[in-house]
């Protein structure tokens, strides 16, 4: 596939953070960001040769903790710049050292500040506080930064909805996911910071392009991508409808709601075999109607983003993308042409190839919108 943008120049750059320190010697870096639930992660390939006297491969032997911090960017001087002149990606800590003595390489692979959270398990409830003190407050815990949308519910009135999940142990990235699931809002680590907000509204953001151009009868397909899949889960497609039990103990009876009310057949020919909604069951206790219709919607909306996929979308690296963002694929011509949230952004800067990312995104078709 030939490209159709103009051949501009990069001079993208890069640096290293070592204990807060910068050092040399590095030749690949590669942040592989994720939307929301997972970790970020990294790596970063030293040559052993290149390494500072007071950080040569004898010294990372002999390491048993370390943070990294890998910055990108396109310095207006790129003969003379800072780390400060550059985007830091990720902040996070070393899970594996790994020495290659042939090639004579140093790597180190880790997650970011999420792990904190990933790995720490409690037993805690905090029955008199709100969604927003407890992301605050375990944000601080770990020596984190919380950006943090207030909220007033007291989270003892989602423990009457859901007690016996709240009861057990749980790793405190397992409670600060359920709380913003339950408040309709995200929580993800970049940097140094605990971020508890609101999801990405599309409606108020500029879509990076993805632009596609047929193959004509005199060219090629053309695009501003060098690969890419287009997938979409027919499961999906063919409808889904969400069902909630639940059992409220002032009605002192059982009860399910069903979200959307009516949903879409598709019958091939005559026959029946795979015609009709896909059902997505769930029992959760203590609800009343309302407050079931509520978490009906909400799961609903977190299968159907599941339906129309970007996969392997190969670019040269961007920084102006980044998670969360929205993407806008056209030209196609198919279903497949509308915007997507991006899923993961895979960066990779290397002296030997430059740098390039790849891209995974995700959307539900706008046929599965939900109309009241």
């Amino acid at each position: 596939m030939t490209s159709f943008l103009q051949p501009t120049a990069r001079s993208p750059r890069g640096a290293v953070k070592l204990n807060g320190e910068l050092i040399k010697g590095w030749i690949e870096l590669e942040v592989d960001n994720n939307a929301y639930y997972a970790a970020d992660t990294f790596r970063c390939t030293f040559a052993g040769a290149q390494l500072p006297p007071g950080r040569n491969v004898a010294w990372f032997s002999e390491q048993q903790d370390m943070y990294v911090e890998l910055f990108i960017g396109f310095p207006a001087d790129p003969l003379n710049f800072s780390p400060s002149d550059l985007k830091s990606f990720i902040y996070g800590q070393v899970d594996h050292v790994v020495i290659d003595p042939a090639a004579y390489t140093v790597s180190v692979d880790g997650r970011d500040l999420s792990r904190v959270f990933i790995d720490n398990k409690t037993t805690q409830k905090w029955p008199n506080k709100t969604s927003s003190e407890i992301a605050t407050a375990l944000a601080k815990s770990h020596g984190l930064t919380p950006v943090v949308t207030a909220t007033t519910t007291q989270v003892g009135k989602y423990y009457e909805i859901d007690h016996v999940n709240m009861a057990d142990e749980r790793s405190e990235w397992d409670i600060l996911n359920y709380l913003a699931n339950i408040e309709g809002f995200k929580v993800w680590v970049r940097g140094q910071s605990l971020y508890f907000q609101a999801p990405l509204d599309p409606a108020k953001t500029t879509p990076y392009p993805i632009v596609y151009v047929p193959p004509g009868t005199t060219a090629g397909a053309k695009a501003n991508f060098e690969a890419a899949r287009f997938t979409r889960a027919l499961t999906i497609s063919r409808g889904i409808q969400v069902k909630i039990r639940s059992w409220n103990k002032s009605y002192a009876k059982g009860f399910t709601v069903a979200y959307p009310s009516n949903v879409k057949t598709i019958r091939v020919g005559s026959s029946a075999v795979g015609a009709g909604a896909q059902i997505y069951s769930r029992t959760v206790p203590n609800l009343t109607q309302d407050q079931a219709l509520q978490y009906a919607q909400k799961w609903y909306q977190q299968i159907v983003a599941h339906e129309m996929k970007l996969e392997g979308v190969a670019l040269p690296g961007d920084n102006d993308l980044d998670i969360p963002s929205m993407l806008s694929l056209t030209g196609t011509g198919t279903k497949f042409d509308q915007a997507y949230y991006t899923d993961n952004i895979r960066r990779t800067l290397s002296f030997e190839g430059g740098y390039d990312m790849i891209i995974g995104a995700k959307n539900h078709s706008p046929d599965s919108e939900v109309t009241l």
